[in-house]
């Protein structure tokens, strides 16, 4: 066995149950992998990011599955927690107030799922009924910014058509071409469209809610969701200059190799990191009392 994968295969594995009921197991991440998304999230770009996040999630995971977006979110938020903290605190501005506030987020207790409604069917007359699949990581990849371009959400939309379903006939998308299918969404009524995005509405959805209270003594809720919101949001704690500084100051002053240091879990490179920081202050304050 390669002496990484002999590494990799001492790490802990952890079981959860994910929010839509399956099961899933899994190793922390390590700082390699940690780094790799932080570049990805330099970068700007969402597919880069989310390549990036797919690879280290089947690495963790141990499975190249095309997972739905919800999932995949929620494998996300695990992998995060197991890795780098599982209760965090975070200062966000209230859109209220208009002041900073901290909050608390547990990210095992704190997801929640909201329950799909309805039918993967829909009618769009007497004559015409289109069959849905839920959207896919995949599929996100292939359409990252459905929600700012409408090229996008007519890519993404189409994807999402399994079947579409005539009085005369049943026309298998998967034998359509991207085209043919945004060209078919493009000549939707108003009222047809809207249906679609209501049925997109109602997938099963993964959200954290988190409590605050402002300064006027009032109790306020905060919700995020959406993949790109949670990569924003949860892995905010490190950017790249800090990352770099950190392994600059345990490679040269504590003679940790790289190698070491990202083959640690990420809470553990901060446990070290800390006590770095704590012998650095011991050391000022030794020569500053010997001087």
């Amino acid at each position: 066995m390669p002496l990484k994968d002999l590494l990799l295969s001492s790490l802990p594995q952890y079981c959860e149950t994910l929010a839509s009921g399956k099961e899933v197991c899994f190793r922390p991440m390590i700082v390699a992998e940690e780094k790799a998304l932080l570049l990805a999230k330099h970068s700007d770009n969402k597919q880069t990011i989310l390549k990036t996040l797919i690879n280290v999630i089947n690495a963790c995971f141990g499975s190249s599955k095309d997972w739905s977006i919800s999932d995949f979110e929620h494998m996300f938020l695990l992998l995060r927690a197991k890795s780098i903290g599982e209760v965090e605190g975070f200062t966000i501005k209230c859109p209220e107030t208009g002041e900073d506030v901290n909050i608390k987020i547990n990210l095992l207790k704190d997801v929640t799922q909201t329950k799909g409604k309805g039918s993967n069917k829909i009618k769009l007359n007497e004559n015409l009924l289109l069959v849905m699949k839920e959207p896919t990581v995949k599929i996100l990849l292939k359409y990252p910014n459905y929600k700012q371009s409408t090229e996008d959400l007519y890519g993404f939309i189409g994807a999402c058509i399994k079947q579409i379903q005539h009085q005369k006939e049943i026309i298998d998308t998967s034998e359509s071409s991207e085209k043919e299918l945004a060209d078919f969404i493009q000549n939707l009524t108003s009222s047809q469209f809207k249906t679609i995005t209501e049925y997109f509405d109602a997938l099963p959805a993964i959200e954290i809610t988190s409590k605050y209270q402002t300064s006027d003594g009032k109790s306020r809720l905060i919700t995020i969701k959406g993949l790109f919101d949670y990569i924003n949001f949860f892995f905010n704690h490190l950017n790249l200059q800090l990352y770099y500084m950190q392994t600059f100051q345990m490679k040269y002053q504590h003679n940790y190799s790289l190698e070491e240091i990202e083959h640690m879990i990420p809470f553990e490179r901060s446990v070290y990191v800390e006590q770095v920081r704590a012998h650095l202050n011991k050391e000022k304050q030794r020569l500053s009392q010997k001087g």
